[in-house]
Formats: C-alpha cells, sequence, structure tokens
C-alpha cells in the first residue's frame, strides 16, 4: 500500500479508536515528532498506547485531503472537540519496509493566533 493511502487509513483508524488496525500501518520502529510540544512518540506499540490512552472524548477527526504518494504522504487533518472548539494538524510520513515509519504532526488551535501588528495583507477569516 502506497504511503499516502496508510496515512489516511491510519487517521481513519484512529478517529474509530480501532487501534491493531492502527498498528498494522506503522513501523515497528516507527517514531511521531510533534515540534509544538516537543513530543516525540518512539515505536508502534509507544504510538499506539499513547493514542489509547489519550483522554476520552477528544472529538471527532476528519481527514480533509491526503497528498504524496508510493513513499511519503502528508494529511491535513481536522478535529473538533466536544466544546466545539477546532484544531488542525498537518502529518508528514515517510514509509520505510513498506510501513509509515518516520512521522511529523505540526497541531494548531484554529484561530488560536493573531496576525503580527502591522500585517496590511492579512484579513480575518471571514472578511476578505
Amino acid at each position: 500500500m502506497d504511503a499516502d493511502a496508510q496515512v489516511e487509513a491510519l487517521y481513519t483508524a484512529y478517529q474509530a479508536r480501532d487501534w491493531a488496525r492502527a498498528a498494522g500501518y506503522l513501523h515497528p520502529d516507527a517514531v511521531v515528532e510533534m515540534p509544538a510540544t516537543g513530543e516525540r512518540l518512539a515505536g508502534r506499540d509507544g504510538i499506539i498506547d499513547w493514542q489509547r490512552d489519550y483522554p476520552e472524548p477528544w472529538g471527532v477527526l476528519t481527514v480533509r485531503r491526503v497528498l504524496g504518494g508510493p513513499a511519503d504522504g502528508a494529511a491535513e487533518i481536522e478535529i473538533v472537540d466536544p466544546e466545539g472548539r477546532r484544531f488542525a494538524m498537518a502529518a508528514f510520513w515517510r514509509q520505510r519496509d513498506g510501513l509509515l515509519h518516520e512521522g511529523v504532526e505540526y497541531w494548531i488551535t484554529v484561530g488560536g493566533d493573531t496576525p503580527p501588528p502591522g500585517r496590511r495583507t492579512a484579513f480575518p477569516a471571514d472578511q476578505g
């Protein structure tokens, strides 16, 4: 299976809380980096344990789009928590031995940042 299809299937399995299916897409030595928080998840079991133990209810995860090909895949993910807060995540993965091996996830809170003062070309999303 190409990396782009595996990336989509991985996050779909996370949303379904189907940990066995999700584990099937990850290399035994997989690593996930999350630069925003400095977290690093190592090994298939460590990644799945972290996902399984994440406090519930964490909301609804939707795969918005996936790009890539045979060895690399990237996904745009949206998460809406039970209180209606929106989060976005960009995930980038590289395969090894036909499984997802190296991942990095960039998380943001939608609307959580304000543009720097003096930026004239930016408009809030609801304007322009």
